[in-house]
């Protein structure tokens, strides 16, 4: 039994036109506009976000003007495909002459055009947008990726501007369209300056997001950021309340007496320096933030742009980007061992990634020995423990001596491991290790490559043949 036209039009305002099969579609719909109504934007929009870009090609060369169409909130048509993930009609709206404002250039990834903007205006960086919030928010919750980007350009981490959702980007990432990409936006946020129990409308923390998720990798990762599991909405319920409420029973069991939730212990960050001295940071109160900037990135891989900046002031090595990356950071987690030593040389705080990375296993015995939770501590960017051994050039002992104090095998950021880094840089000895050691073989990471790659496919990607061997050998799916 097919539909009539006001039954189409209301799938279509509701936005579930798309998952119907065509057989229950009337002779006369076609995709072409529908005539005679006086809410075909509403139509239109629907058509949008279903993705239906036969209809809307047909709706724009009707009627052009639509390509500027906008819902009740202000939210265009190109942020609602967007959203949704209908890239195509995106694309489509674009070709048609639309004229991209900065959050619609977020969402298309079109850095230069985003930079020309906030260079021009920069209050855009932290102005509220009809999609909710910042430009950085609107990266999160559409899961850009680069978000980078938006924090040089000066956008807040935990910026909630008025008019917007009352939402910080951090929320906004647990909200995201897919669960993959909400994984990846909150480990971002999370872990380049976004604090996880900013304050929220009404309370609706970072944690009671991930919950209504019902995804217990994300409860997982917002809860090892710090979020307090104790922490009330506005109607007095915690997140286990809602857990319970929303009769998630895997998430009430994660929640209940906080079982198997693990903590980031990042307590040596800013400890010691190479000699194992109480570290006193400099003064940078008036070095310029770009300054500060430039040298974190250039020591992820230009001794010869860092040096003579720090040698003319060597309060520099104790730069931190909008990224809240420490300069040594930088050349710790890309293996840079002449930067790093550079730094430390210079008086740098060596933390525990950096000193594995650096191969100094001595002080990295030291720090865990005086404090053994420091197993859980974690890199800039959110990167795991058990991926530094690797980074650092394979060391099997110093990952022996991760194992020693506990920490697990496939320590993962977003699903990714330690061995997935080894099969990245070739490292077969220490690929055997981990394997020998219970690392799951197929274990599923998204940071390279946001459809996902196993330790295998990692291998082949980069031509470790040799390691891809060894994988099949040891059991991998091929």
């Amino acid at each position: 039994m097919s539909l009539n036209r006001r039954q189409v039009l209301s799938l279509l305002a509701g936005g579930a036109l798309g998952a119907l099969p065509l057989t229950t579609m009337p002779a006369w719909w076609s995709g072409s506009r529908l005539l005679g109504r006086g809410d075909d934007t509403t139509a239109f929009l629907a058509a949008c976000r279903a993705g239906d870009l036969a209809a809307v090609r047909t709706w724009l060369d009707e009627e052009a003007t639509l390509a500027r169409a906008t819902d009740a909130s202000g939210r265009s048509a190109f942020v609602l495909a967007h959203l949704a993930g209908q890239l195509p009609v995106a694309e489509l709206l674009a070709e048609r002459g639309l004229e991209l404002d900065v959050v619609e250039a977020v969402l298309a990834r079109d850095w230069e055009r985003v930079t020309a903007w906030i260079e021009a205006d920069p209050e855009l960086a932290n102005r509220a947008h009809p999609i909710g919030g910042s430009p950085l928010y609107a990266a999160a919750l559409g899961a850009t990726g680069e978000l980078y980007r938006l924090r040089s350009l000066g956008c807040d981490s935990n910026a909630a501007p008025p008019g917007g959702s009352g939402f910080t980007p951090a929320r906004a990432a647990v909200d995201g369209r897919s669960l993959i990409g909400a994984r990846l936006s909150a480990s971002d946020v999370l872990s380049n300056g976004g604090h996880v129990n900013a304050p929220q409308k009404d309370g609706d923390s970072v944690l009671h997001g991930a919950v209504r998720r019902q995804d217990e990798a994300l409860v997982r990762l917002v809860v090892r950021k710090g979020a307090d599991v104790h922490a009330r909405d506005a109607g007095g319920r915690t997140p286990l309340d809602l857990a319970r409420q929303l009769a998630w029973s895997a998430g009430e069991a994660l929640l209940a007496g906080e079982r198997d939730l693990v903590r980031d212990h990042s307590t040596s960050r800013y400890l010691y320096d190479g000699n194992r001295q109480k570290i006193e940071f400099a003064d940078l109160n008036d070095v310029p933030q770009e300054l500060q900037s430039r040298v974190t990135g250039m020591s992820h891989a230009r001794l010869d742009a860092v040096r003579p900046l720090v040698e003319n002031d060597p309060r520099l090595v104790f730069s931190i980007s909008t990224d809240d990356e420490v300069a040594i950071e930088a050349c710790g987690h890309t293996g840079q061992k002449e930067i790093l030593r550079f730094h430390v040389d210079h008086g740098a705080p060596l933390s525990l990634p950096s000193a594995i990375s650096l191969g100094d296993i001595a002080h990295a015995r030291f720090l865990l020995e005086e404090d053994p939770r420091r197993v859980h501590e974690r890199g800039p960017h959110d990167y795991a423990l058990m991926f530094y051994p690797a980074i650092g050039g394979g060391s099997v002992e110093m990952a022996e001596l991760l194992l020693e104090f506990g920490a697990p095998v496939d320590q993962a950021t977003v699903g990714l491991t330690g061995l997935h880094w080894a099969c990245r840089r070739g490292h077969q000895d220490l690929a055997a290790f981990l394997i020998e050691s219970g690392a799951p073989l197929d274990a599923v990471g998204y940071t390279w490559d946001a459809a996902g790659q196993t330790p295998l496919q990692v291998a082949r990607e980069h031509g470790r043949e040799e390691l891809a061997r060894l994988l099949i050998d040891r059991g991998a799916r091929a």
